[in-house]
């Protein structure tokens, strides 16, 4: 029987292939650009986090997205919380890269939203799961702020294909924190248990 809790890491999962199957032209025209989206270029904010560096690039960050749904997400959360949830880390990490770090020209990937998606699913965990969750999630801080200081774990840019940008890791963790505050704060997120 379909469980209905996989209507968005399978949703997600299509889109991210989808556009990696289209000729590399047309992924140009999406990626996060800084000068392109000066000129009025606005949906590279979203398109920036749907194209990838390559297969290997896609498959990591999918292998990412899938794993923290199952353990942390999976008959927790309603499809359109989930996708509405997403697109606001997306907006967030590309804000953040705009607003906050001008130095960086171009982005491609999702790991800055997959950043923010573990924060998220951890706070959400920390009142059934306080221990685990919490050391988990002071993993991922500590790792968001020796990125800052030291640069990308070792190996992730050979995996990657290219460089890794830790400053969308770190907005995107910033931006999990926002996301969970808004579930807490407006009546609409409190719907958070999948039925099948």
């Amino acid at each position: 029987m379909f469980r209905t809790s996989l209507i968005c890491p399978l949703i997600i999962s299509v889109l991210l292939l989808a556009v990696m199957l289209l000729p590399a032209t047309w992924q140009a025209l999406l990626e996060y650009q800084l000068g392109a989206i000066g000129e009025g270029e606005v949906w590279r904010f979203i398109g920036g986090h749907l194209v990838h560096l390559g297969w290997g690039h896609l498959l990591m960050n999918l292998l990412g997205f899938w794993l923290i749904w199952e353990l942390f997400l999976s008959n927790r959360m309603p499809a359109e919380i989930c996708l509405f949830g997403l697109t606001l880390l997306t907006l967030c990490v590309s804000l953040g890269l705009y607003l906050l770090s001008p130095d960086i020209e171009w982005y491609r990937g999702f790991s800055g939203v997959l950043h923010g998606l573990l924060v998220w699913a951890l706070l959400r965990e920390l009142h059934l799961h306080p221990l685990s969750s919490g050391l988990i999630l002071a993993l991922v801080v500590v790792k968001l702020l020796l990125e800052q200081y030291f640069g990308a774990l070792p190996g992730s840019e050979s995996l990657a294909k290219g460089r890794v940008i830790v400053d969308a890791h770190l907005y995107g963790g910033l931006a999990g924190a926002l996301v969970w505050g808004l579930e807490k704060r407006f009546p609409k997120f409190k719907k958070t248990e999948v039925t099948e």
